[in-house]
Parts: structure tokens; C-alpha cells; sequence
């Protein structure tokens, strides 16, 4: 498999951390056999520091750098062993993966200064590949903003749980880089965190954890508005529905006490009866109407009804 020769480090790429060439790396050890053991498919992020014997501190792990939105199992992880001396990972698949230019994360290391900024260099071109992705998340972001404005329904809200399923992935994938960043400075100390890769993939890293908590408070922030319009919709509902069987409440009353088949009922046999319960019940429901209108609990309903009105017109 590729050996990369640099000023100050090598680079061994082997076709995955189970094979002999991968391992004749790796210190005879019972965390190293471990690591390999649970690396066959981690579903989270594996990180083992060695510092006891000076001079001879090495950090490893498996990192999932790509996670599919739609599919839990769908996932690319990088597996590495990094010490002074050697810097060992799996193959990563650099042509599947087109924010990741094999060619020049090369010409990048040619420069390298150790075999720490060899692995800042890459991890630095995987999170820049995660923020690329990110921008084009931040346009569905816009337009979802507007979409709760304009067009607020249930389509809407199904779109928001999507988004923030989506940013937590990117916060877990992210804390992974995180974690290695603050594993490096605790491994191989202040040294390797002068040097000019490792500050520029930190401040990367940083970049893309302010965007992502930005977009988390902007969804949580969706989230609350949806809240407050869907609330206000509702109490709006049961209001109207409240008001309006207060309104009828006379029609249903008077009418079930003249739709009884008593056979004393006085009011049946007069003259002007039908006409007398209609003005009864329009008398009664007014009444009614003048003492809600009082009470104020019907302004924001009529004051409703009126703008529909306007806005169709």
C-alpha cells in the first residue's frame, strides 16, 4: 500500500486496520488489540492516548468523518496511529469523496513539519469537506425561514424536525474533531500546537462548531415560533368553537323545549306561536351576543373575521 516519504515524517496508508501491514506498526499491546477488535464497525468515535513513557507518546483511534442524513448504518470512518516517529491510517477513499483532492493534501504535506501536522493536514481537508456540505445546508436553512412566514403547515414542520435531526448529526461528527484536537495537545504538548497546521485545522474546527451552534439556536428558535403560532391557532379554535356554541345555545334550548310531544302545551295552539318563538330566540341569542361582546371575549374573533374578509376582497 502507498508509503509517502516527507521532509520530517511518513505517511503509510494500508487497506484497513485489521491487515498485517497496518499492525506491524502498532506496539504489542492489549488496548492496541481492543481498538482493532471494536474498529471492525463503530458506530462512535474510538480515541486511546499513550503518554507514560516520554518521548514515546502515540494517540489512536477510529474517527466516523462522513454520517448519511437518511441511513443510520451509512458512514465513513478513518482509523490511525499516530506517534513522532510514524503516522499510520486505513485507506480513506479519496475518489468517492470529491471535497477530498488526493493531490493536493499531498502537495500540502510536502511541507509538513512532523507527522502530527501530516494528520492535521488531513483532518483539516475532512472538516472543510463538512463545511462545504454545511453551505449548502445553510441555503435549505434560508429557505425554510421563509417557509414558516409564508407558508406555515404541517409540511413546514416536518422540514424543521429534518433540519434538526441533520445539525445534530453534524455536532456529533464534529465533536469527534474536537476531541482529537484536544487529544493531540494532550498527547504531544504545547510543541505541535505552534505549528501552522495544527492552528489552522483548530481554527477550522472552531469555524465549523460557531456555524453549527448558530444553526442550532436559529432551529431552536424556529421551533418556538412554530410553538407560539400553534398555540395561538389553537386557543383561536377552541375560542371560536367555545363562542359560537354559546351563540346557539338559545336555539338549542328553546327548541328542545318546544320539540316535546306534550299533550298540555299551551303555546301550540296560538295564533301568532311560530312567529313569537322566532322572535324569542333571536331575542335571546341578541342578549346573549351584547353580554359576550361585554365581557370583551369576542373582539379578537370578530376583529379576525373581519381582516379574512378584507384580505379576500
Amino acid at each position: 500500500m502507498p508509503r509517502y516519504a516527507f521532509n520530517h515524517a511518513i505517511w503509510h496508508e494500508e487497506e484497513g486496520v485489521e491487515e498485517k501491514n497496518f499492525r506491524k506498526y502498532l506496539p504489542e499491546s492489549e488496548k492496541m488489540q481492543n481498538w482493532i477488535d471494536k474498529s471492525k464497525n463503530p458506530a462512535v468515535n474510538i480515541l486511546h492516548t499513550h503518554t507514560v513513557a516520554r518521548g514515546n507518546e502515540s494517540l489512536w483511534g477510529s474517527l466516523i468523518y462522513k454520517q448519511s442524513a437518511t441511513s443510520k448504518g451509512s458512514r465513513e470512518v478513518f482509523h490511525f496511529y499516530l506517534s513522532k516517529e510514524v503516522f499510520v491510517t486505513s485507506k480513506i477513499d479519496f475518489e468517492q469523496e470529491s471535497d477530498l483532492d488526493k493531490g493536493e493534501i499531498l502537495k500540502q504535506m510536502e511541507s509538513a513539519a512532523s507527522s502530527v501536522e501530516i494528520m492535521m493536514i488531513i483532518l483539516g481537508e475532512m472538516v472543510a469537506s463538512i463545511l462545504h456540505k454545511i453551505d449548502r445546508f445553510e441555503e435549505r436553512l434560508h429557505d425554510l425561514l421563509w417557509a414558516i412566514k409564508e407558508q406555515n403547515n404541517k409540511k413546514t414542520l416536518g422540514e424543521i424536525e429534518n433540519i434538526r435531526h441533520e445539525i445534530l448529526l453534524w455536532k456529533h461528527l464534529i465533536m469527534g474533531f474536537q476531541e482529537i484536537k484536544m487529544a493531540i495537545e494532550e498527547t504531544f504538548g504545547k510543541d505541535v500546537t505552534e505549528q501552522i497546521e495544527y492552528r489552522r485545522t483548530a481554527t477550522r474546527i472552531e469555524r465549523c462548531v460557531m456555524l453549527v451552534n448558530s444553526y442550532e439556536d436559529e432551529v431552536n428558535n424556529m421551533v418556538d415560533i412554530e410553538n407560539v403560532v400553534a398555540n395561538y391557532r389553537g386557543n383561536e379554535i377552541m375560542k371560536t368553537l367555545t363562542v359560537l356554541t354559546t351563540l346557539f345555545t338559545p336555539v338549542m334550548a328553546w327548541g328542545a323545549l318546544w320539540g316535546m310531544n306534550f299533550e298540555n302545551m299551551p303555546e301550540l295552539k296560538w295564533k301568532f306561536g311560530y312567529l313569537g318563538s322566532v322572535l324569542i330566540i333571536l331575542g335571546s341569542t341578541f342578549i346573549l351576543y351584547l353580554y359576550l361582546k361585554q365581557k370583551g371575549w369576542m373582539g379578537d374573533i370578530l376583529q379576525s373575521i373581519g381582516k379574512n374578509a378584507s384580505r379576500k376582497k
